[in-house]
Order: structure tokens, then sequence, then C-alpha cells
């Protein structure tokens, strides 16, 4: 589909195509080769409310973006100089789950990052917000929890017994990953896989299309898939689903409009995407994006202004297509996102980068769609394919989460153009927190487990007008180090 508006020759997007890996923003491309993985990441000055693992597990090293030092105001101003914005506040619905869902998250946090700590047998956690239930999974579920792990005394813990432990599941990931061209020689193309959070097991999605070629190895079907890699990796492979097509790159790119620094979250993008958090890099405050919206060096603009003209934003100076990450280098930043209607908005603060959970609700706030709310989260550190070289996986991108809109497949999530936008919750304060930036369409294991969720053909609405666009699920990329 083709996107108009952003001043040069609009981009054809072919969701689902393998053609779609070479769909790139140009520079994006040039820099494919240069950094997969940056050398130096950004960094924030202040750690997560749940703490912050001293090694990162998304590819960008120990000094990874965290959130600025102080949270804002919960009703920040912008400044002397720039419209303060309409009251705001989240519907009834959202401020409720969001309040039931504030007492089971610190303690799921902590939880999650005492799973990648050395030794420990958790596995993973979810939550069942309408019951006040968090559910705990660790392979020895009578042992006394991690020291740094308090559960809330006014919700119902469950604890499962988990067959592996969130190590246990990264080891066999890696192992799958590093043995990518010797699973492909023997028809085994893995294009998605997920650690399961109550531990059973890896979750893959397999190409199952062969390529064509004199000597291509043929794809081997879904039960002989599972066959091969249970033989040589054992039970921990749980689920593999099929799919006929490479995933590629599925993200949402295409166009709030007169801001100036210092610039906020879910800021229009002029080039078609939507800024994301604040964060400190390079000893001073930026803000970021999604790395599929331009490669280093690519300019952003914001806009289009009332006067329809365009204002410089800054370039981007650091950028890693493995986490799809990356941050603008504008002239100064605050740690404070827009809120509620594109072409009505209103500033909240930012107080801390967080783990996405299962079973958690979150809202995202798109320049084009605007805040939606009632977002589900319904799998975390999911890796995806996004290089084949003929037969085997070169590259994969990691870790993502998937949501879909709670209200139903019928009713829209996120679409093109929100690229990079901020998905959060809200506390009692009026503060959100950070829990990652928008990606695209589900990845294919969500893909599997929700397709009515995936079409990128809702009508919803814009700025623009109303537009088909829109789908009613998404991944998103987690925050650095979470």
């Amino acid at each position: 589909m083709t996107r108009p508006g952003t001043g040069r020759r609009a981009r054809t997007l072919r969701y689902g195509a393998a053609a779609l890996c070479a769909v790139t923003h140009p520079a994006a491309a040039a820099a494919t080769a240069a950094a997969s993985t940056p050398s130096s990441a950004p960094t924030s000055a202040r750690a997560s409310t749940a703490g912050a693992s001293a090694q990162t597990r998304d590819g960008l090293g120990p000094s990874a973006p965290r959130p600025a030092s102080r949270p804002g105001d919960p009703h920040a101003t912008r400044s002397s100089a720039k419209d303060t914005g309409p009251a705001y506040k989240p519907d009834a619905r959202t401020a409720a789950l969001m309040r039931r869902q504030a007492r089971l998250l610190p303690a799921a946090g902590a939880l999650l990052d005492a799973a990648h700590r050395p030794g420990s047998d958790l596995a993973g956690v979810t939550l069942d917000v309408a019951r006040n239930r968090l559910d705990v999974y660790r392979t020895r579920p009578r042992a006394a929890l991690p020291a740094s792990v308090h559960l809330p005394k006014v919700a119902r813990v469950v604890v499962h017994r988990a067959r592996y432990s969130a190590a246990q599941l990264s080891t066999a990931a890696t192992a799958l990953q590093r043995d990518a061209r010797s699973l492909g020689d023997r028809g085994v193309r893995i294009a998605a896989l997920s650690p399961r959070q109550d531990g059973a097991g890896l979750d893959l999605t397999v190409l199952t299309r062969t390529v064509s070629g004199a000597r291509t190895p043929r794809a081997l079907g879904v039960t002989a898939t599972k066959s091969a890699l249970r033989a040589r990796y054992g039970n921990v492979v749980s689920t593999v689903r099929s799919t006929s097509q490479s995933p590629g790159r599925q993200y949402f790119a295409g166009w709030r409009f007169n801001d100036f620094a210092p610039w906020y979250g879910g800021d229009r993008i002029l080039e078609g995407c939507t800024t994301g958090f604040p964060a400190v890099y390079g000893g001073s405050m930026k803000v970021m994006t999604a790395a599929h919206c331009g490669g280093s060096g690519t300019v952003f603009h914001n806009g289009p202004n009332t006067a329809g003209g365009s204002r410089t934003m800054g370039a981007v100076s650091f950028w890693s297509d493995s986490t799809d990450i990356s941050v603008i280098d504008v002239a100064s930043s605050t740690n404070s996102i827009n809120v509620g209607p594109a072409q009505n908005s209103s500033i909240r603060g930012v107080a801390a980068w967080e783990h996405p959970v299962v079973g958690q609700y979150l809202c995202q706030s798109g320049s084009y769609t605007g805040e939606t709310c009632g977002l589900r989260v319904v799998d975390t550190g999911q890796s995806q394919c996004i290089s084949w070289f003929l037969w085997w996986c070169t590259k994969y991108q990691g870790p993502m989460a998937d949501v879909i809109n709670s209200a139903g497949s019928g009713s829209y999530a996120a679409g093109h153009g929100d690229s990079g936008a901020p998905l959060y919750w809200y506390d009692a304060n009026g503060l959100v927190h950070a829990t990652g930036q928008v990606h695209g369409q589900l990845f294919p294991n969500a893909r599997s487990a929700y397709p009515a969720y995936f079409p990128d053909t809702m009508w919803c609405p814009a700025p623009e007008g109303w537009q088909q666009r829109c789908s009613s699920g998404f991944s998103f990329a987690h925050m650095p180090g979470m």
C-alpha cells in the first residue's frame, strides 16, 4: 500500500512478502551493513521501578536507554512558549484496569528480573487483572522466592510447576538461532521463536514454503519439523506452527505537528512515524523512535504544521535494527509524552521504564491514530527472522511483544504512521510507565494464535481523515534493557 504526504515518493509496503525485507527507508538499508548491533548505546539516568538487570537482553549492551533522571510532573505543561493542551484523563474502564494492575506489576517486574539471574528456577509470570491474580511459573514451586520479590498481599498469587526455567529456554533459543544454517540444510527454517511464560517450552513458527532452486532442500512440514527438532534439542520445542510466507519486516510506516524543542514522545515525524520515549544519550536528553523509520544519519522533521511547513527535529545518532530502537539527536527533550487524541493532546510525565507482562493492559499514543487503550499483552520476548540467505535465517530481531485490543478484533489498536509510538500504563498519580514502542503487525506466533487481529486494512481515524491502515493487534519493542 502507498502512503502519501511525506514530501517524497510514496513507498509500497507488501505485508508478509519476502520482498519486504528490502523495503526500508533508504538510509536504513545503508546502515544495515554498517551497524546491526551498535557498540555504544544510549543510556538513561533512572532505573525501572522493578530494577534493571546488569546484563541487558536486547542486544544494546549494558548501557542501553533507561528512564530520565526524575519522573515528569503528571500534569506537565509544555513551556511558556507552548500550548499546555486540554486537560485529559483516560476513560473510566482504562483507569479501573490500570488501578487494579498497579497492585500486581511491581511484583511481576521483580519476578521477571529475577528470572534472568544465574541459577534462577523462575520461568515467567502472567497477570489476570480481572481476577486480581498473579500466576508464577517455576521449576521448584516450593522453593522460597528471591528476597527482592515482595508479593502483593491484596492479590491472589498462584505458583505453578514449570518444565523449564527462563534460563533454560533462553539457552535453547540461542542454540536454535545459532544452528539456523544446519537446520536450513535439513529443511527446517525457523521464522520466529519465543519462550512460553508458563515454562512449557519454546513456541516456533516455521517457513514451510520451499525456496526455488535446484539444490534447495525441501522444506519439512510441521510434523516432520517438530520431530527433527525434538530429536536434536529435546522436548523444549513445545509448539510448532507453519507459515508459507517469510515474515520479513512487517512494520507500521506512513505520517503531534507544531512542536519544537524540548520535544515530546508521541510527536508526528513527517517522514511517516511517531516519536517514542525520551532517553539520555551522549549525556543529554534525546528522544527515541523505531529503527525502521530511518537509519543512521536520517534527518527527521515535525509537521505538517499549521503554516503548512515543518521543523527539523534532528538526525538519527543511534540505530539498532536488531531491536528496532533508534535515537534522534534533538536539541533537547523532556521526560513527558503526548496522550489523548492526535490533534487535541495533552502531556503526561514518565515515571519509569518497565517489563511488559502477559495479561497487562496498555495504551499507545501514535501521532496518526491518537491514544488507544485497552490493549492486552498476549506474549513477550519474541524473536523474528528479519534476514534470510537462501534457506536459512542470518539475523533475528527482538525482544518484541504483542498486544491485541481487548474490545475485540473489530476495534483498531494502531496503524501505519504510529511506528515508534509510546506504549504505557497510567498510575494513580497520572504518570505513565513506559513499557515499549510500537513496531508493526503481530509477530508470527501471535498471528497464528490471533489471526483475526493481524490484517492492517481496518478503517481508523487520523488527522488526515479516516483511512484503511489499522489492525486490531500489533507488535512492539521492549524498552531497552527490559
